[in-house]
């Protein structure tokens, strides 16, 4: 539940502060009462197309048996990985700008003398982040049944609900304290959750390669190290770090090995854009 807590508060605290940019924009224009009719035309069509997108998810693996089950989950675990680090590179690049983007090109489809573009433009960031949210928990989300549903969707209301506070808070308390630390310190939870699915992927093909005899050296698949004894998995904490921060009491070293290069590259990925 921590994992999803976490990816639909901080998606959700984004597409909130997208809706306040662009609530404050239409509130100063002269023809905002329909301005602001398309704004919530442009949420609901947001959050319609992420629902779709779950649906479509959730049928798909169903229609599929056996092994190919595995390998969707496999591919959808390693796009979410590779979104996240996208999506967290974007944010780097264009957060202090976002507000200027939006509002740039809100006028410029107002020249246009119609408020459809502008219910475009909101119904495409809400869905961008509602998809984000889709695809990153597409594991949980192909899992779902009647044992599992509840605490699922308890976890996404909670994540609602979080978000919902921390952007009043942020409101609050804009101009008294440096908010980009606090999406700094979030993009780097992200790609730690980003590390997980791309381990999670990983893990998930060894196996499959194993159960269908292929040869892996052992060197690949035994244990690194053991360290249960003092974080299990199936504690609340092992959980939460297992979820979030790609923690392995048992790690296979091809999983040690992935993990290492990841970071390489992100790190290489982070190092050449501070340059730029």
């Amino acid at each position: 539940m921590g994992q999803t807590i976490f990816v639909v508060w901080r998606e959700c605290f984004e597409a909130l502060l997208v809706i306040g940019i662009l609530y404050t924009w239409i509130r100063q224009h002269p023809d905002r009462k329909n301005g602001l009719l398309y704004l919530y035309g442009g949420v609901g069509a947001g959050v319609l197309a992420s629902i779709l997108l779950a649906l479509i998810i959730y049928g798909v693996f169903n229609v599929l048996q056996g092994d190919s089950q595995t390998i969707f989950m496999i591919v959808m675990s390693a796009l979410a990985s590779v979104l996240i680090v996208q999506m967290v590179y974007w944010m780097r690049q264009h957060a202090q700008s976002m507000k200027l983007i939006l509002q740039q090109e809100m006028a410029q489809s107002l020249q246009k003398h119609s408020w459809w573009g502008v219910l475009v433009i909101v119904a495409i960031a809400i869905a961008r982040e509602g998809s984000e949210i889709v695809v990153f928990l597409s594991g949980q989300i192909m899992q779902l049944n009647q044992h599992n549903a509840l605490p699922f969707l308890v976890g996404v209301l909670l994540g609602v609900v979080f978000s919902g506070l921390t952007f009043y808070g942020f409101i609050l308390t804009s101009r008294l304290i440096k908010w980009q630390k606090f999406f700094t310190v979030t993009g780097v939870i992200l790609l730690f959750l980003a590390a997980s699915l791309l381990l999670k992927a990983v893990e998930d093909c060894t196996v499959l390669l194993l159960e269908h005899d292929e040869v892996i050296p052992d060197t690949l698949v035994n244990p690194a190290w053991d360290s249960s004894w003092l974080i299990s998995e199936n504690g609340l904490f092992g959980s939460l770090a297992s979820s979030l921060f790609a923690y392995r009491a048992q790690p296979m070293i091809i999983s040690v090995i992935t993990f290492v290069v990841f970071w390489l590259v992100v790190g290489l990925l982070f190092r050449r854009q501070k340059k730029q």
